[in-house]
């Protein structure tokens, strides 16, 4: 509704702003994917961990069990025995259970995984080259807003010294004067 204009300044800094959204957006976008994807490893990674753990804790416990089956076989502990064969059938779906779990982590590490250190050295260096990219910029800019300037201070010293020149100059004989207060009367007159 109403036209404000904007300060100089704004301007500037939103032409500014513009200059540079593209290349901040994407240095932005690989941070957030880098940081996410470094996430994403870490969860895996502590999973397949875990998976591993669990894998380990049922094989123990199978070789505990197999101990214990083999002292009571020679024992001829049949009371321990069937105990033993329903311990195995539990023990032998936990290790069922923990290998598909272990698989699983693997194959999930493996699609988050990737190598950091190579990854890190190419944001880096992307890094760089966009800071360089926005150093030379920069200064492209500086020089061209200081040229305009002083192209501008120059106009205006001009056109003013100029005016100074014209208002020193000759002035209005008396017969002139008569005749410019004559019409604005006349004017004043008519309106």
């Amino acid at each position: 509704m109403f036209d404000i204009k904007k300060p100089p300044e704004e301007k500037i800094g939103a032409a500014i702003e513009a200059e540079f959204e593209g290349l901040v957006a994407e240095l932005e976008s690989d941070l957030v994917d880098y940081r996410r994807r470094s996430r994403i490893k870490e969860k895996a990674r502590v999973a397949l961990e875990e998976a591993e753990a669990e894998a380990r804790r049922v094989h123990l416990e199978r070789v505990a069990l197999k101990k214990r089956f083999w002292e009571a076989y020679y024992g001829n502990d049949e009371a321990t025995l069937s105990k033993i064969e329903t311990e195995h059938r539990s023990l032998r779906r936990a290790t069922r259970r923990a290998e598909k779990s272990l698989r699983r982590a693997r194959e999930n590490f493996g699609r988050a995984d990737f190598d950091e250190a190579a990854e890190g050295a190419a944001l880096k260096k992307k890094a760089y080259a966009a800071a360089e990219k926005a150093d030379l910029r920069i200064g492209a800019l500086e020089e061209a807003v200081e040229e305009l300037l002083a192209e501008k201070w120059r106009n205006i010293k001009e056109l003013s010294a100029a005016l100074r020149d014209e208002g020193e100059g000759p002035r209005f004989s008396g017969t002139d004067e008569e005749e410019t207060d004559h019409r604005e009367t006349d004017h004043r007159r008519s309106a």
